[in-house]
């Protein structure tokens, strides 16, 4: 075998190994974006049960963590992190009786699928201080930051 065709087998074997890395790194996407999502709807559920019958004033993070409500892949250590390493914080609006949940650090193409997850769910969703309209298409011109997006949840 030549070295010219040596060279070769390496590139071939190296396009396949990046070929891999990239389609496990996408499938760990899609995981984080889907257990994000189920994760949301268990979290804001819980809130509500919590404060049944009540107002939202006390709510924070140190309360729903003591409440037991944050799902555990929400915890890491003594805080609320995303699957991206961003603090999730929850926040009350009890003269509207509303709560947030919002979700900091979050990669472009997660934050395009979550800004239109359940719209009809929430009172609204913004995405880095912007509402999104729904039944609108999020794009990068609402997701602008390729690795810090913001977006908050509201729930009433």
């Amino acid at each position: 075998m030549s070295i010219l065709e040596t060279v070769g087998a390496l590139i071939v074997g190296l396009l396949l190994i990046s070929a891999a890395a990239f389609g496990l790194y996408s499938a760990f996407g899609k995981s984080n974006v889907a257990t994000t999502e189920q994760n949301l709807v268990l979290l804001r559920m819980q809130t509500q049960q919590l404060f049944f019958g009540t107002n939202y004033d006390n709510l924070d993070n140190d309360v729903a963590m003591n409440a037991g409500i944050v799902p555990k892949s929400f915890i890491k250590g003594d805080s609320m992190k995303n699957a991206w390493g961003g603090d999730i914080t929850l926040a009350n609006d009890a003269e509207n009786g509303q709560f947030s949940i919002t979700l900091d650090n979050v990669p472009q193409d997660a934050c395009m699928q979550l800004a239109r997850f359940q719209p009809d769910s929430w009172e609204s969703i913004s995405v880095n201080g912007t509402e999104i309209e729904r039944g609108s298409i999020v794009t990068t011109d609402q997701c602008t930051d390729e690795t810090e997006n913001t977006i908050v949840y509201k729930s009433h």
